[in-house]
């Protein structure tokens, strides 16, 4: 009789899956429960800023589970900016107070990662600033106008500067930020920080001098159709601005 054929050691080995360090999986955790509860409390609306939690012990006892999932739901939370966390004695959880930086930052990161593209973000930020510019002709104060008045004062003596200088595109999307808040609406200023932090970088320097004074030129006429609140001026020179400015870039992309 023929003995039969030895497989490979390699070949078993290829073929064994590698799941050192692996967990039993199950379809919700304790943690994920919790995490689950205090989210749909807040948006129902029970839960609001500087409501207290409790402690991981008090919360273990009311819900009736060991003190590590609330641990590990208390972690989840205040990743996701839901709770802060003081310790000692009297510490516990709290409801968060609102941060509108750091959800600009999440979501800078986010768009990021997933990829969006140029032509993207380029729309997503005509959409918020012609908005927002309609907002400002109505809602601008004294102040807003005057920081925006400011920031081209800057922009003019930043163009004297040799072109190739960041600080010009800098001060120019500072610009666009300060007109976005004269919108006072929050959700935009948000949303605004978050596709600064990915668009500038996307932004060429200053390549001269005429550059300089058409964006100096345009963010004027702009300033005072807001200040005299001229709502269908100061949204046709935004959107017509930034339509150009997406072209110009877009252009850039493609010769690349």
């Amino acid at each position: 009789m023929g003995s039969k054929p030895r497989q490979k050691t390699a070949t078993l080995k290829a073929q064994t899956p590698s799941w050192i360090g692996w967990e039993s999986v199950r379809t919700e955790s304790v943690s994920a429960r919790i995490v689950d509860q205090v989210w749909n409390a807040l948006f129902r609306g029970e839960l609001k800023p500087g409501d207290f939690l409790g402690s991981e012990i008090q919360l273990a006892q009311k819900l009736g589970v060991s003190r590590n999932p609330v641990r590990d739901a208390f972690r989840t939370l205040q990743a996701l900016g839901v709770i802060d966390i003081t310790m000692g004695a009297r510490g516990g959880a709290r409801i968060a107070a609102g941060d509108p930086n750091r959800f600009a930052r999440a979501l800078a990161v986010q768009l990021k990662l997933v990829g969006i593209s140029i032509e993207d973000m380029f729309d997503t930020q005509i959409a918020i600033e012609v908005m927002a510019a309609e907002l400002a002709s109505k809602r601008a104060t004294a102040g807003d106008i005057a920081r925006l008045r400011s920031i081209i004062d800057e922009l003019q003596a930043i163009s004297a500067e040799p072109p190739g200088s960041s600080r010009f595109t800098e001060a120019s999307m500072r610009f666009h930020e300060a007109l976005v808040e004269a919108a006072h609406n929050r959700a935009l200023s948000a949303h605004f920080k978050a596709i600064r932090t990915v668009l500038e970088p996307i932004y060429a320097r200053r390549e001269s001098d005429a550059v300089a004074k058409r964006v100096i030129a345009s963010h004027k006429q702009l300033v005072e159709s807001i200040a005299s609140k001229d709502t269908e001026r100061a949204t046709t020179l935004m959107r017509r601005r930034l339509e150009v400015v997406r072209a110009h870039q877009l252009l850039k992309v493609v010769d690349r």
